[in-house]
């Protein structure tokens, strides 16, 4: 229990003290790993933790995106309201896709999810009215109380929090009864449907919490930009997201932090390379493919730490 409050005191003490260090442009950084930490959690639940192919992540982000903005723009809805609104309605657009996707499996549902995200990006492009088509469109700045947050310390204070949160309830969410129902799914479908589990119903809900999370990360990401260009929601853009949680780690929540830190930060450190630089993210997805398939979150022992955690609070108790 000690050890927890030391963690959690530690934690807040240097989310408010990094604003006071760091530049803007470092600031916007740690936003941009938050936020597409956040969307990269999404393809952790459903591929990870679920074992489902999907190649429709970049879709939800875009649904997000886009659908905060317009309600914005056209409705004045605004954004601390659209946002979730949006998430929510997405969720169940994923949740639907997953009933009428799921009935195959394998490559033919990464085709299916992968047609979903040329469907949505074509859309996008074609809708010019709505959507300002293949040019794109503003987004309106954040609003709260009265005050528009522009500089990075400012969302980094919207940004993070909202990210830590939903950290919070997805590492819940895999310790409770849901997370093990999924694993045991990626584990052994027919294993689990001889004990009584609803396969299609709980593999649509790994869908529906990834469609949340993605469109979460799609308005968030809307207000980082300030400006939507459909061209940034294609199947590239999916298979990104795929990369950034195999190195990081499928299996763990974490991973989807580790992964996207070392996808933001390493083009900094290869500038010289930049000419080179798919190739290099290419070469270290194929290794970490072959060589440590659980990705970097595997180098860190969470179950030993949780057992530290655990044990740490039963001496307090005995106390």
């Amino acid at each position: 229990m000690r050890l927890r409050i030391i963690f959690s005191v530690l934690g807040i003490a240097m989310f408010f003290l990094i604003p006071k260090l760091f530049a803007d442009y470092n600031l916007y950084q740690f936003c941009l790993i938050a936020v597409t930490s956040l969307i990269v959690l999404g393809l952790v639940i459903v591929t990870g933790i679920a074992g489902q192919i999907s190649l429709g992540q970049s879709a939800f982000v875009a649904l997000g995106g886009y659908g905060a903005a317009i309600l914005a723009t056209n409705w004045g809805v605004p954004l601390w309201l659209g946002i979730p609104l949006v998430a929510v309605l997405v969720a169940t657009v994923g949740f639907l896709l997953g009933l009428m996707t799921l009935r195959v499996e394998g490559h033919y549902l990464a085709l299916t999810t992968m047609a979903f995200t040329a469907i949505v990006q074509l859309a996008l492009v074609h809708a010019d009215a709505v959507t300002g088509g293949a040019a794109g469109m503003p987004v309106p700045s954040f609003e709260l109380f009265g005050k528009s947050l522009s500089t990075g310390a400012e969302l980094y204070y919207l940004i993070v929090p909202i990210t830590a949160l939903l950290f919070i309830v997805v590492i819940n969410l895999n310790n409770s009864r849901t997370g093990r129902v999924f694993a045991a799914i990626r584990q052994s479908e027919i294993a689990a449907e001889a004990m009584g589990v609803n396969i299609l119903v709980y593999k649509a809900s790994a869908f529906a919490a990834s469609a949340f999370l993605g469109a979460i990360g799609g308005g968030l990401l809307a207000i980082l930009v300030t400006y939507l260009d459909p061209a940034q929601f294609g199947i590239t853009q999916t298979v990104y997201y795929l990369a950034i949680a195999v190195v990081g780690g499928l299996l763990s929540p974490f991973g989807a932090i580790i992964g996207t830190t070392v996808f933001v930060f390493l083009p900094e450190f290869l500038q010289t390379f930049q000419t080179y630089l798919g190739l290099v993210f290419g070469i270290m997805l194929l290794g970490f493919i072959v060589l440590r398939p659980k990705g970097l979150a595997s180098l860190i022992d969470i179950e030993n730490l949780k057992k530290i955690v655990f044990k740490s609070r039963r001496e307090s108790v005995g106390s």
